[in-house]
């Protein structure tokens, strides 16, 4: 009997185990940096001081020194004259070569054409985010791959990735609102509405979703923080709503280091941005006590010599 109660009890304590491993709730805490690589506005900068040879290198690089490592976009990668060539193909096949993990949409996402963004999406090794696109067709949704968020791990530390688009792609008479207008009806709405409103309130939904399951939220924003229509930039979202801990930035093609805007709850968000055109890459590291740091670097110091071949072989 005794050894029978042993057992049971063992049996007891295993099961308790199972379940709390299953259920997430013996929750391990942070104890290591993580560090997320970040660009925006690449437009088609495949070469040039930093080009996308840098940017893997440099990836690889602290993938060597840290063990938890993403490199994300926060829009407007497929853009420029090689994207136009290749109908984005060709970024599409530098940026898997890369290592990209999520990327948000940009309005210039839009330009290529729907139908080439849709195959681009199809062919892409990382995730595409933007909560604030509105599907408005009859029948199926050709973007019905973009995400409002994706949550990815680091150890046992958990990320969510929120996208957001400019309501800008609208502008009239841009290749961006043409790819997604016919017969003269917008296929896509960007919960333009209400000066801003509206966009506020889808996005605050977003966070409110994932708030509660995750350690970080971090939003791949392309807004811009200036030149951009009131109530429709970076620093219009933060204030408007709560719980975003990282705004990672494009769309204005603006330098931001790491600037402190406190959101609607008085919190403290970090908002950044790399300019263009691979001027800089992003660091945003994020420590075990919850505190950020993020820094620009302009320059790389070796380049990766296989995704260099692929773009040599591409621009030809």
């Amino acid at each position: 009997m005794r050894i029978s109660s042993m057992k049971n009890k063992w049996m007891k304590i295993f099961c308790i185990l199972f379940i709390c491993l299953a259920l997430g709730g013996c929750k391990q805490e942070q104890t290591e940096d993580i560090y997320i690589l970040y660009t925006n506005d690449v437009a088609g900068e495949v070469n040039g001081d930093i080009g996308y040879a840098g940017v893997k290198a440099y990836l690889d690089e602290i993938k060597s020194e840290h063990p938890y490592v993403g490199l994300v976009d926060a829009g407007d990668f497929l853009d420029g004259e090689l994207s136009r060539q290749s109908n984005g193909e060709s970024i599409v096949s530098i940026m898997n070569a890369v290592g990209y993990d999520v990327a948000a949409i940009g309005n210039q996402e839009f330009s290529i054409g729907l139908d080439a963004l849709k195959n681009n999406i199809d062919a892409s090794g990382f995730d595409y985010v933007s909560c604030n696109l509105k599907y408005l067709g009859s029948g199926k949704d050709p973007l019905k791959k973009v995400k409002p968020y994706v949550i990815k791990r680091f150890g046992p530390t958990k990320i969510a990735f929120i996208g957001v688009t400019t309501p800008e792609t609208l502008t009239e008479g841009k290749e961006a609102r043409a790819a997604i207008e016919a017969d003269g009806q917008l296929l896509y709405s960007f919960y333009e509405g209400n000066e801003g409103e509206e966009l506020y309130e889808q996005v605050q939904k977003t966070i409110d979703k994932v708030r509660n399951r995750v350690d970080y939220v971090i939003v791949l924003s392309h807004l811009g923080s200036n030149s951009v229509t009131e109530g429709f930039s970076s620093y219009d979202l933060i204030d408007n709503t709560s719980g975003i801990d990282v705004v990672i930035d494009g769309h204005s093609h603006t330098m931001i280091s790491g600037e402190g805007v406190y959101d609607l709850d008085g919190n403290n968000v970090v908002l950044t941005s790399t300019g263009e055109k691979l001027q800089n890459i992003g660091v945003l590291i994020l420590h075990p006590d919850h505190t950020f740091n993020t820094a620009l670097y302009p320059k790389v110091y070796s380049y990766d010599q296989q995704v260099q071949s692929l773009i040599d072989e591409l621009t030809r």
